[in-house]
């Protein structure tokens, strides 16, 4: 098995949960950290979430509309694991359009 670090980003994250990563088929993924970069002088609020692939695709609420504060970023899931697998979808969404950039850390188990 090989297991290779990787990022995704979105940029201008939108108002309506929008797939940040989903994972390949025949991968198991771990997210290692996710920062939220508050760009605007307001305060915005983010939500993330996953769907299972495995679950009907039910979908589990990570973070729920919480507030970052106008030109700041937050780190998320710093020391903790999510463990994703094939299918499964890590979403994201904000109280208001290009105002936040998120930039994921996983590594692939493949």
């Amino acid at each position: 098995m090989a297991n290779t670090f990787k990022n995704s980003k979105l940029i201008d994250v939108g108002t309506g949960a929008t797939t940040l990563y989903t994972i390949p088929g025949s991968t198991t993924t771990v997210i290692i950290g996710l920062n939220i970069a508050n760009k605007n002088a307001a305060s915005r609020t983010i939500t993330v979430s996953w769907t299972d692939a495995s679950d009907s695709n039910n979908s589990t609420c990570l973070l729920n509309e919480v507030a970052i504060p106008g030109d700041t970023s937050l780190e998320v899931f710093a020391g903790q694991k999510i463990v994703l697998m094939t299918s499964d979808v890590l979403k994201i969404l904000a109280s208001a359009t290009s105002s936040i950039d998120a930039t994921v850390s996983y590594m692939e188990i493949t």
